[in-house]
């Protein structure tokens, strides 16, 4: 145990001083500040409000009794006496587009529209604005401009998550939990890559080096292997520590400088907790597993091209995040939450959703089950590859050597 911790104190030493590392690390806050500071600077000079230009939509009343609501949130309309100015100024680009409102539009509804663009329909801002436009001024002699409003927006639903006993739940979602799900599954993703990448070129250079034979006279393939993927793991976790910390200074700044987006963000304590521990477990399997490829591998371009593998594997969730943003108790979100190398970012991913407790427990479970499975796998490919040099053992030898060990 006591050879373990200094592989351990080694590698995290040795991890934390890469000038990568510092600069990963201290990139996001940076950019993070920067974003603010640009922001408030456009702000200073437009005169603290950035002006954005509305677009117009051209209309040609021939049923005589549109004339109100012109102005909607996502548009202006601009009435035009016929079609031919209309068309005129929409060449011009005065307009974006324009429509026809024929006499017999109460009987049958239809409108004539015309713009430059090729498109299946209009933009959803444009429709809504045409729409509301309508609406305003077919009711604005038949019910109040309340229940006009009513018409144009009917509901606007705000949901609440029950547990089992009828009681108000915990984790309530919303956009603030998605943020912190993703979040953590894209820095999980992001340490696979970089680490693992770390991990692999320091195997082989200690290999071709010939440094290897003097750690393995003095430690165990278990220990070196547990050793280094621990101290690259303690060093992603500072990492992932200084990333919250920053995040949290800086919301309440980019909350009163931006506005209601960041304002909703918060950091809950149980989803942070669930993804912490699916943070450690996701990076122990992987890279455990890039150790193992490290061992066989001759050289590091020659890892790193065995390795994508895995690195694929625990991306899978994104290239299936249609499934997974449905949220509910698919089948595929299922496998993918209980599936070890991809139950790290889909379970991260569902938090923000809900995921059934029972989810959780059993991929946590399989993961541990996975990581000693894996961790004696790849202590044996280390006694048996680590030693080799310039060759490349292919998948019987590598078979028939773990059949031995």
């Amino acid at each position: 145990m006591r050879k373990t911790f200094f592989i351990i104190k080694h590698e995290f030493r040795g991890m934390v001083k890469r000038t990568s590392y510092i600069v990963t690390t201290l990139l996001l806050p940076l950019v993070g500040v920067l974003g603010i500071v640009i922001y408030n600077l456009v702000q200073a000079l437009s005169g603290g409000a950035v002006e954005v230009q509305v677009p117009k939509i051209g209309y040609i009343d021939q049923v005589g009794i549109f004339s109100e609501a012109t102005q909607q949130p996502g548009a202006e309309l601009v009435a035009y006496q016929s079609a031919d100015g209309a068309k005129a100024d929409l060449i011009k680009g005065d307009i974006k587009e324009y429509f026809i409102i024929p006499g017999d539009y109460i009987a049958k509804g239809v409108l004539e529209r015309f713009s430059l663009q090729t498109e299946l329909q209009p933009g959803e801002a444009s429709a809504t604005a045409i729409k509301d436009f309508l609406i305003a001024n077919l009711l604005k002699n038949e019910v109040s401009a309340d229940i006009t409003a009513r018409v144009q927006t009917p509901y606007a639903l705000e949901n609440t998550v029950l547990d089992k006993s009828g009681n108000v739940a915990e984790g309530q979602g919303g956009f603030g939990a998605y943020i912190i799900s993703y979040l953590f599954s894209l820095l999980l993703l992001l340490s696979i890559f970089t680490a693992s990448g770390f991990l692999l070129q320091g195997l082989v250079e200690e290999k071709e080096n010939r440094v290897m034979e003097v750690l393995l006279s003095s430690v165990s393939s278990r220990q070196l292997i547990a050793g280094k993927v621990l101290g690259l793991g303690a060093a992603g976790l500072v990492q992932i520590a200084i990333w919250l910390v920053s995040f949290e200074l800086l919301l309440p700044f980019a909350s009163s400088s931006i506005g209601g987006l960041f304002a909703s963000i918060s950091f809950p304590p149980g989803i942070i907790a669930i993804s912490l521990v699916y943070f450690v477990l996701g990076y122990l399997l992987f890279g455990i597993l890039m150790a193992g490829v490290g061992a066989i591998a001759p050289t590091a371009q020659m890892g790193q091209q065995m390795s994508a593998i895995f690195s694929m594997m625990a991306a899978l969730p994104f290239f299936l995040i249609v499934f997974i943003i449905q949220g509910g108790d698919h089948i595929v979100n299922i496998i993918l939450s209980l599936f070890p190398p991809t139950a790290p970012l889909t379970v991260m991913m569902r938090l923000g959703q809900g995921i059934p407790l029972w989810e959780i427990i059993t991929s946590i479970v399989l993961l541990i089950l996975a990581i000693l499975g894996t961790l004696s796998l790849s202590a044996r490919i280390f006694r048996t590859f680590l030693l080799m040099y310039g060759k490349t053992p292919n998948f019987r030898d590598v078979m028939r050597s773990l059949r031995q060990a």
